[in-house]
């Protein structure tokens, strides 16, 4: 009787410690907000406009639900994956395109040499996009560096070398427009690398294959790096990507992102700056000159500063976008976040921004006037983790 005591208590010590070893995690956000969407057009001599009122998904964080695993294997390593599924709280319905596990679906090894993981990753680029941005690359945020790609505003470079969606300043997803050039933040068929901390440095790197390679055209890859060093009040970083568009048997379109970001904390505030280079290779346009020429690059900045006043935090930020092909851009935003609590926070702010476009959208010729595009957005929400 006490071997057989002895045995079982064995048995659920190691039970036990099997089960210390695995970890997984359900987690989520929920972020809706209301708010009122104003924007006013000039196309030469013709001046028009709406003004929109609407419940939307996301004003501080895109809403979300997932689960992370890890299951320590022994000799400092462990295999990890996560599952995580955007949803837009307005209506119930899958973010990312309608794609189940559209923010993340990887599965990989971590350990002391850093972390490796393969399947849809965000860009490393992503990963540090917003260190510049004391607003947290929210609705208010003029720069809102993860905007991505919108095929429904003014100053679309048209359908160039195969591709329909290169275009200059998009939407953030909400109905508002921003100053800087988007970047898609989330690649399928990819491996991405994270090194460990050393002493405040930082690194990481991610490739997506692309896999659209045919008999006579090679696959649309993707290349992405960022390096950052963060110790105490200080922030450097700067990030890479060379984003592959569609190509055909003589081009190989891809946009690519060049960012450097400093903040520092005073304590009394943060202050962000950053400047990025966006330029489009091998796109060939008749834009300004008339002439054939490859798509001059945008040169983007952008200035902000948080003040911490016990639960509430006050931002504001301004933000610039201006090249010879794809016209200027200029933006400022403000806002307020209160912590009602550990997990929920309530949010209030708006933003202005102000596109110039050189020539009209959508079209391959050189115009008269430019169409100049003004989007003000209002909106207050609120948002909760778990």
């Amino acid at each position: 009787m006490k071997k057989t005591l002895i045995a079982l208590a064995a048995l659920g010590a190691m039970a036990g410690a099997a089960q210390a070893q695995s970890t997984v995690t359900i987690y989520g956000l929920l972020d809706a907000n209301i708010g009122s969407y104003k924007t006013n057009q000039i196309s030469g001599a013709a001046i028009s406009g709406i003004s929109q009122a609407k419940i939307d998904s996301g004003g501080l964080n895109g809403s979300r639900w997932g689960i992370r695993f890890s299951e320590d294997i022994g000799g400092g390593m462990a295999v990890i994956g996560n599952l995580e599924s955007g949803i837009n709280l307005d209506a119930g319905s899958s973010a990312q395109g309608g794609l189940l596990f559209g923010r993340r679906a990887n599965v990989g090894i971590s350990s002391g040499f850093g972390t490796v993981t393969i399947g849809r990753n965000s860009s490393s680029y992503d990963d540090v996009s917003a260190d510049h941005a004391m607003m947290g690359a929210t609705l208010f945020d003029p720069s809102n560096t993860n905007n991505g790609f919108s095929t429904a505003t003014a100053g679309s470079i048209g359908t160039l070398a195969g591709n329909a969606a290169l275009l200059n300043h998009g939407g953030n997803g909400s109905g508002a427009q921003v100053t800087w050039v988007g970047f898609n933040t989330r690649f399928n068929n990819s491996i991405k690398y994270n090194t460990p901390n050393f002493g405040g440095f930082t690194g990481s790197f991610m490739y997506a294959f692309g896999e659209d390679k045919t008999s006579a055209v090679s696959a649309s890859n993707t290349v992405s790096a960022n390096l950052k060093y963060a110790n105490g009040p200080l922030v450097v970083s700067g990030g890479y990507q060379s984003e592959g568009a569609t190509r055909t048997a003589t081009t190989k379109p891809a946009l690519t992102n060049t960012l450097l970001n400093v903040s520092y904390d005073f304590g009394v505030a943060k202050v962000g700056f950053g400047a990025n280079r966006a330029k489009f290779k091998d796109v060939i346009t008749t834009f300004r000159t008339g002439v054939a020429h490859e798509l001059a690059a945008q040169k983007e900045y952008s200035l902000s500063v948080a003040v911490p006043l016990g639960a509430t935090t006050l931002s504001a930020g301004y933000a610039r976008s201006k090249g010879d092909d794809l016209g200027s851009s200029t933006g400022w935003g403000i806002q307020a976040l209160y912590s009602l609590s550990k997990r929920t926070t309530l949010y209030t702010g708006a933003v202005s921004t102000k596109n110039y476009d050189n020539v009209a959208a959508n079209t391959m010729v050189i115009a008269p006037t430019s169409n100049i595009t003004r989007t003000t957005t209002y909106a207050a929400g609120i948002r909760h983790t778990f």
